[in-house]
């Protein structure tokens, strides 16, 4: 009888890999099958792979053009397509599990009537050595909606990590796929708001998080390199919130959660290194959406910009 759920994982990096695979050997209930999707790294993956091809019921395959460095969604999507299991959860090279995680999964989703679904664990934060950093609050409801969602990202309320969602494939096809930012930046939380949208709501998976690895310059999030493509796809974001949560805009909770969310994005994500035309790029955006919005973000950061980069 064919698994459930395919655990998607879009790897490159082998520094974390066994671990990731460790705990997945650990898991509960078994009825998944991890499906491996090796991005051209230039690690052996394929040798820490068959290590565990006695233990998982597991599918490796090495595409040999690499997309996650110019189109990660891209390469999201086709590791996804090597699997046809009604669940996907798309994994990480460096992430950890719980090891009842695939049971919880599971027992709700047939709580649910096997229907169209997108879950989210909680979120737990870990850097290199395993070491917390950060855990998210508790859950408040058994299902939140996109536009809350979304609320309590951009305010700060949560951190937000594609390790801790599953969906059911048929909402991912429905719906188009993942929404398309440079670098997949902000793809993610846009994609999760799209699918709660679709379904009524993103269902809470309530237990031992999943642990989300940050760790310094392993991956886009603390990486000063790519700061450009970082602003371009929170413009993008942006136009994004604006076309699809056009109402919640003239909310005054709403707009104070852009204002903390793009503040955030200029001092800690590509920790004030911007200029005088990105800030002003970001500021039409806003202007757009919300005039209040924009003018209080430019008079935080006018004086801050750089002229020239």
């Amino acid at each position: 009888m064919k698994n459930k759920l395919a655990i998607i994982i879009p790897a490159y990096k082998a520094c974390f890999f066994r671990e990731v695979l460790d705990s997945i050997v650990r898991q509960s209930n078994r009825d998944f099958t991890v499906y491996i999707g090796d991005d051209a790294s230039p690690d052996d993956l394929e040798s820490i792979v068959s290590d565990y091809k006695d233990k998982l019921d597991i599918f490796y395959f090495r595409f040999e053009q690499n997309w996650g460095g110019r189109d990660l969604v891209a390469h999201w999507e086709r590791c996804i397509k090597l699997s046809d299991e009604p669940l996907v959860w798309l994994f990480s090279d460096d992430d950890l599990m719980p090891p009842d995680a695939v049971e919880r999964v599971m027992k709700t989703w047939r709580k649910s009537g096997e229907c169209d679904a997108v879950f989210r664990f909680p979120l737990a934060i870990v850097d290199s050595y395993g070491k917390l950093k950060y855990t998210n609050p508790p859950f408040e409801a058994e299902r939140i909606s996109g536009s809350d969602f979304l609320l309590d990202k951009l305010s700060g309320k949560i951190s937000s990590a594609a390790c801790e969602y599953v969906f059911t494939r048929d909402v991912w096809k429905k719906t188009g796929g993942f929404v398309r930012f440079p670098l997949a930046w902000c793809s993610d939380d846009a994609t999760w708001a799209k699918f709660a949208d679709y379904t009524a709501g993103i269902i809470s998976l309530p237990g031992t998080p999943v642990y989300w690895r940050n760790a310094e310059d392993k991956n886009i999030s603390n990486s000063t390199r790519f700061d450009r493509e970082k602003l371009k796809a929170t413009g993008l974001f942006l136009k994004w919130i604006g076309m699809n949560y056009r109402l919640n805009l003239r909310e005054s909770r709403f707009q104070d959660a852009l204002v903390t969310y793009v503040n955030v994005i200029l001092e800690c994500s590509v920790r004030g290194n911007y200029s005088l035309k990105d800030l002003v790029c970001l500021y039409a955006i806003l202007r757009r959406l919300s005039p209040n919005v924009a003018s209080r973000v430019l008079r935080s950061h006018i004086l801050k910009a750089k002229l020239f980069i």
